[in-house]
């Protein structure tokens, strides 16, 4: 990859999830300390909040948890069943008590997700045979959405939508329809380079079209060949990750060249956050893996990192 004379100056961030951490009550799941420990270590100067509850909650507890490892809190994540309407309270309790962590902390952003959840984690990659929401579920997923917006808005933060293997709102149909009946004012987009590419999407063509909604990224990578027999065999998408379906940056089949010519073109030079789902019970070098991407971006992606 030649970068030749054109720059491209991008924050960069990583996240708990890089070490396993999907759910704050995983007896597998390392310790906090550990994980900022090595995200710093890794040479990131920034990380994002994991699940609700597994870094401090309170707030000098971790201002103090982050400062003495010279790192910022970037963005918050919201892992919910956005798709049931019986949790809508209890979401949108969760959205309030997340920005108040996120705002005592200067961050930006919430990447809003739907939850990974059955049929459709077995589902994970099949486009065309998915099932889908009916109209009313839609409907009611869409209101806890407006719901989780307006809330951010009351506390300064920017919610991106987040599509995402294995849930009710991961394929390019899914995606459209949910901005076409977002207003743009309550609701941004979080575009995951994996993740797309796990649902047949182009994530520089997804770039392209929504450059006006995105104001924040994930770099995740995704193993050509694991993915293939994944999405043929109906695996569940926890057992992709465990079978290692997400890989260190440039040493799977996202086209990164064409990522970054795709930002210049529609300049953006914000936040980018790096991840690699891994399973915490898994033998790997989540640091190694870390540094392996984080070398990758300054190489092959950006001229700078901020």
């Amino acid at each position: 990859m030649n970068q030749g004379d054109i720059g491209l100056e991008l924050k960069i961030a990583n996240a708990p999830c890089s070490w396993g951490i999907e759910f704050a009550d995983n007896p597998a799941n390392p310790t906090w300390q550990t994980v900022l420990d090595e995200i710093a270590g890794a040479g990131y100067g920034a990380t994002e909040l994991g699940p609700l509850g597994y870094l401090p909650t309170d707030k000098a507890a971790l201002t103090e948890a982050l400062s003495v490892r010279s790192l910022g809190l970037i963005a918050g994540t919201l892992f919910v069943h956005l798709h049931k309407p019986e949790e809508r309270e209890a979401i949108l309790e969760k959205t309030r008590v997340t920005c108040q962590i996120l705002k005592e902390q200067g961050a930006d952003f919430l990447v809003v997700i739907d939850h990974v959840s059955s049929p459709r984690t077995d589902q994970a990659g099949q486009v065309e045979t998915a099932t889908r929401l009916d109209d009313e579920q839609w409907l009611e997923m869409m209101e806890t959405l407006r719901g989780v917006g307006i809330v951010c808005a009351e506390y300064g933060i920017t919610p991106t939508l987040h599509a995402h293997a294995g849930t009710y709102i991961e394929y390019r149909d899914e995606l459209d329809k949910a901005m076409r009946d977002l207003p743009p004012e309550l609701m941004s987009l979080c575009v995951d380079t994996g993740h797309c590419v796990y649902a047949g999407m182009d994530p520089s063509e997804v770039l392209r079209t929504y450059k006006d909604r995105v104001k924040y990224l994930h770099f995740k990578d995704i193993n050509a060949d694991v993915h293939a027999v994944s999405v043929k065999a109906g695996t569940d998408f926890y057992t992709a990750i465990g079978n290692n379906i997400f890989c260190p940056l440039g040493q799977g089949c996202v086209d990164f060249d064409e990522v970054r010519q795709t930002l210049i073109d529609i300049d953006f030079n914000g936040w980018v956050t790096v991840e690699q789902d891994t399973d915490p019970a898994a033998k790997s070098d989540a640091k190694t893996d870390a540094e392996k991407s984080r070398a990758f971006i300054e190489k092959a992606v950006i001229a700078k990192v901020a």
